[in-house]
């Protein structure tokens, strides 16, 4: 009988000690990549647009696969005895109202590199407006931004498809980089609760050495910081975009259709009064 309940205490310990192994290796900080090599070359200005290239959607495991292929060539410069780190400090919704801001706060160490490139895959029913991130470039509050993937802003969220906001930040040595990303809600289709949750992943991050415009051809470093991580280390950034609640779509139909019906009739009885007073002025005109 002690045997038995010593081989379970046993038993048990091992298992706490794996769970709270698994714990620490989950909550590590931002630097790890989930790919074989920590660093990858483009030539384009963008790293999605050198991956919208190739493809029309964005998939995760294609957008790892796509920056495993981006292989380096020999003779670019490479500072392997500087590491980076970066550490996702703070990150909410704030706002109101279907127009909000995805707030984010990123402390940053490294030497060498010269930008920040934060990659946000945006989740299905939420939009950034390209012109509105143009005026905030003009504004200086990004070093560059553009946006991929779906771009057409009429649509509903039933009929998007997921868009990609890439934005690039100028570092100078150690600190916190703070990124406003001005975002607005589509219209959500019908359900039961009124809300329709949104939930932000992390963004992938990634420190890129300076882009020459009068050399597209010539390749620049990147060195991976973070790339397919679901949740945020802190807590789940999430919308509850209002929506329209099953239930009172016959109440909105009814009310429309009579609506409609009345509107019709006051614009035939306008139109039929109208006409008696024109003739009676013509009568009397006679």
């Amino acid at each position: 009988m002690g045997s038995k309940r010593g081989r379970s205490v046993i038993a048990a310990t091992f298992i706490f000690f794996a769970i709270s192994c698994l714990n620490s290796i989950s909550t590590t900080q931002v630097g790890t990549s989930m790919l074989d090599s920590d660093t990858f070359c483009i030539s384009d200005q963008y790293i999605m647009k050198s991956y919208f290239t190739t493809q029309s959607s964005l998939n995760e495991s294609e957008f790892r696969s796509f920056l495993r292929l981006q292989r380096c060539s020999e003779n670019i410069p490479y500072e392997k005895d500087v590491p980076a780190v970066a550490t996702l400090q703070h990150r909410e919704v704030a706002g109101e109202g279907s127009h909000r801001h995805l707030l984010t706060t990123i402390g940053l160490r490294q030497s060498h590199l010269h930008e920040l490139v934060i990659v946000e895959r945006l989740p299905l029913g939420v939009f950034a407006d390209p012109f509105e991130l143009q005026s905030l470039q003009q504004r200086r509050a990004f070093s560059d931004v553009s946006v991929f993937g779906d771009t057409d802003l009429e649509q509903p969220s039933f009929r998007s498809n997921r868009s990609v906001v890439e934005i690039h930040v100028e570092i100078n040595g150690n600190g916190e980089i703070s990124v406003k990303l001005p975002l607005h809600a589509r219209y959500q289709p019908i359900g039961e609760s009124g809300y329709s949750r949104v939930e932000f992943v992390e963004p992938d991050l990634f420190l890129c050495s300076r882009y020459v415009p009068d050399q597209e051809h010539e390749q620049r470093r990147c060195l991976v910081l973070s790339v397919g991580r679901s949740k945020t280390q802190t807590r789940s950034v999430v919308w509850d975009i209002p929506a329209g609640i099953r239930s009172h779509t016959e109440y909105v139909s009814v009310i429309t259709f009579v609506a409609a019906v009345l509107s019709a009739f006051s614009i035939l009885v306008a139109s039929v009064l109208s006409s008696k007073v024109e003739s009676c002025k013509n009568t009397k005109e006679l």
